[in-house]
């Protein structure tokens, strides 16, 4: 082998020695991308802030784990486009999620955040009562689209046409004022996020009732089913270590 030839080898050897700490690098939490949207108590943005009890909790999860990442990082976008893009796109957390059976194999998980009931309310006034699911099949039912008491409507036999659908963003405000005004006779979502909706609206949460409990169950960040293992036990156990 020639003096040119070696000097090519040996500078080609040292420039994939420089790159490979780039190519080998494993992901870490500063590489997930954050995103939640507006669902206050839970998690909201006012005033410019991203705030509520998951954000602060998140916050301080990152700073345990040492990442660079804090509030500043975490994006409020619409439910549904957070939630293709929690499926589709590595790195990607989304939260509070609802974890139940159905999602069970989408995402990673890490949690639990705090309890929430997903609940079906009704005006007062209209005297609606649900002994069954199946009485909700007389109704039309104000939902948020992918969200988690849309689902359970679909699941529990309510017939997609029966479901007024809206995407989120002020979703949860919107259809608060939408059940108020009588343009539906159900609303299904959180019983925490709807009251605190009607409430912040201008509306005397003693106005309405819920009628029916679609579930009970836990809200939890959601990942990536693709996010490394390793950095869901790194949040788990900041998360744990919160708790205790």
């Amino acid at each position: 082998m020639n003096t040119t030839r070696s000097m090519i080898v040996i500078w080609t050897l040292a420039a994939c020695i420089l790159l490979m700490p780039a190519w080998s690098r494993a992901d870490s939490i500063d590489d997930i991308t954050l995103l939640t949207e507006n669902y206050p108590p839970f998690n909201f943005e006012k005033d410019g802030k991203v705030q509520g009890i998951s954000i602060d909790l998140l916050v301080e999860m990152l700073s345990r784990t040492r990442s660079s990442k804090g509030r500043r990082d975490i994006e409020v976008v619409p439910w549904t486009k957070g939630y293709k893009a929690a499926q589709n796109k590595k790195n990607t957390m989304l939260f509070a999620t609802t974890r139940f059976e159905a999602r069970e194999r989408l995402f990673k998980w890490v949690g639990p955040i705090i309890s929430d009931e997903i609940a079906v309310i009704a005006k007062k006034s209209r005297n609606i009562r649900i002994d069954t699911p199946q009485d909700l099949n007389r109704y039309k039912i104000g939902a948020v689209r992918d969200d988690v008491a849309q689902l359970l409507l679909l699941q529990a036999g309510v017939p997609p046409g029966s479901i007024y659908e809206t995407v989120s963003g002020t979703g949860g405000e919107n259809l608060g004022k939408m059940l108020a005004a009588g343009r539906f006779d159900l609303w299904a979502y959180s019983k925490t996020v709807a009251f605190w909706n009607l409430k912040e609206s201008g509306f005397s949460v003693s106005e309405f009732d819920v009628v029916h409990v679609l579930k009970r169950s836990d809200l939890y960040f959601a990942l990536h089913r693709e996010t490394d293992d390793a950095i869901v036990a790194q949040l788990q156990k900041a998360l744990d270590g919160i708790r205790s």
